[in-house]
């Protein structure tokens, strides 16, 4: 139980230190390609922050085991439904703590985001009931939807803001900050190396928390179902909603829900990819359960845009929270 406990504790400490060694250098590579924010959350941070969960369904079917189709499955549906309720609210409660009511972000950005994911999640969901051989087809099909989504979204993203970012990390190691100074233009070595370590670091730490939790789960002997449910789910979408947090914080909300919405469209096509190709795409109760919630998230987030003012933060906090508690007693009812 103590190791565990140490366990937990360490990788909640890298994962901070990773988060904001992502955030920082995903910010200047944002400002050096001139993206605006939320671009830079949609594009750039989705794929760096979805590593954890994204490798799930590909780790699961390589390795053969017992039940690696059902978490497979899982994994894909799982991770929209996180994103869309608890992830979004608990940023949503980062700008409340912050008592800020709006979030400030690009309407017209964001309602392209969640529309192409509810278009896309509908297409992977409604294939359940379709042959084999058209899965295969919406596979090409979803992969090609998000190559058009990046396009769209890169057509629509140049001319992002002017300010600096915080200061690259790597680069200020050894040198003293000048105040009132402008922050030194990284080159593009040093922040590839600084993402890499960072993203790198989200998956290890995302890694070392699930173990922790397994283990405490097996010390407290917590049910397998409430483990499985909850809180290993929350701790793969952990990096989107800490990095959402960060940068809620540091006034990026454009990052912060980019990066929200972006991962639910990343999510929803090439992951899914592996769903369709190789598993039966057979979905149970409690999975479309899951898709039904991350629907519900996505329209309340629809719902809770006002052009000229943004998303609005209670609403999407109460509402978020409301649909991860609902399908988690709804899931458990089914599974009892």
């Amino acid at each position: 139980m103590g190791q565990s406990l140490g366990l937990l504790a360490g990788s909640l400490l890298l994962m901070v230190v990773a988060a904001e060694l992502f955030t920082n250098a995903i910010e200047w590579v944002g400002s050096r390609l001139n993206l605006a924010e939320g671009a830079t959350g949609s594009l750039l941070a989705a794929v760096g922050t979805t590593l954890p969960e994204s490798i799930v369904p590909v780790v699961a079917l390589v390795g053969g085991r017992p039940g690696a189709t059902g978490i497979a499955v899982g994994a894909i549906v799982g991770a929209p439904l996180l994103l869309a309720t608890a992830g979004a609210a608990i940023t949503a409660l980062a700008a409340l703590a912050a008592r800020r009511r709006w979030l400030a972000v690009d309407v017209g950005h964001v309602r392209r985001d969640l529309t192409t994911f509810l278009v896309s999640f509908g297409l992977l969901i409604g294939s359940t009931v379709l042959p084999r051989p058209v899965h295969l087809g919406l596979a090409v099909l979803l992969v090609l939807l998000y190559g058009a989504y990046v396009a769209r979204t890169l057509r629509a993203a140049r001319g992002g803001p002017a300010a600096f970012p915080e200061p690259l990390h790597l680069l200020r190691l050894g040198r003293r900050p000048v105040p009132g100074g402008t922050p030194a233009r990284p080159g593009w070595l040093p922040l590839v190396v600084q993402v890499m370590v960072g993203a790198a670091a989200l998956v290890v730490a995302g890694n070392l928390f699930v173990a922790a939790l397994h283990g405490l789960a097996a010390g407290v002997r917590l049910p397998a179902l409430v483990l499985s449910l909850i809180l290993v789910p929350i701790a793969t979408e952990l990096p989107e909603t800490l990095a959402g947090v960060l940068w809620v914080r540091g006034g990026h909300d454009g990052l912060a829900l980019g990066n929200i919405a972006g991962a639910m469209v990343l999510q929803s096509t090439l992951p899914a990819v592996i769903g369709l190709g190789f598993t039966p795409w057979r979905l149970t109760r409690p999975a479309l359960l899951a898709a039904a919630a991350a629907a519900a998230g996505a329209l309340l987030m629809l719902a809770c845009l006002r052009r000229g003012r943004g998303l609005e933060a209670r609403a999407v906090a109460v509402g978020g929270l409301c649909l991860y508690a609902a399908y988690v007693a709804a899931a458990l009812g089914l599974r009892g």
